[in-house]
């Protein structure tokens, strides 16, 4: 899977030590290998690494199941339920900014966030799957134990 640069946060370093012996499983290298041509200057890991037994700086390659957009969740949710429910999902989310940049799909929803999503659904007495409008795989960004 591509590392898409936008989805790498800003001053987050990325690595292009072509010698080290993890680089394929290293998602900071392949965002490395990802940089669009335009960008001249980023951070990035030094060669000193190299040097150590476990590289501080690796971050396996792993992907979450992200969800953009939740437009069409209450077409089966009765009315007298939606303004409680909009509203839970809202403060959830951090305010009413936040709440319409993820309900058109311009900010991804975490697995986290659907499952919260989901378990509020099912509180209201609404247990069905909760679709969202659309789903990528992404990678995770997040430091594991080297």
């Amino acid at each position: 899977m591509e590392t898409k640069h936008q989805n790498i946060p800003a001053g987050w370093a990325v690595c292009f030590l072509a010698g080290c012996r993890r680089k394929q499983e290293c998602l900071r290298y392949q965002a490395g290998l990802n940089l669009p041509d335009d960008v001249e200057t980023r951070e990035a890991v030094v060669p000193s690494v190299l040097k150590k037994e476990r590289c501080p700086r690796f971050l396996k390659t792993e992907t979450e199941h992200v969800a953009y957009g939740f437009t069409r969740i209450f077409y089966d949710v009765k009315s007298r339920h939606i303004a409680d429910m909009r509203s839970a999902i809202r403060a959830y989310l951090g305010g009413r900014g936040t709440y319409y940049r993820y309900l058109h799909g311009e900010q991804a929803l975490m697995p986290e966030q659907q499952q919260w999503i989901r378990r509020l659904f099912a509180d209201y007495g609404y247990p069905g799957k909760v679709e969202f409008d659309r789903y990528e795989d992404q990678p995770r960004l997040y430091a594991t134990d080297s």
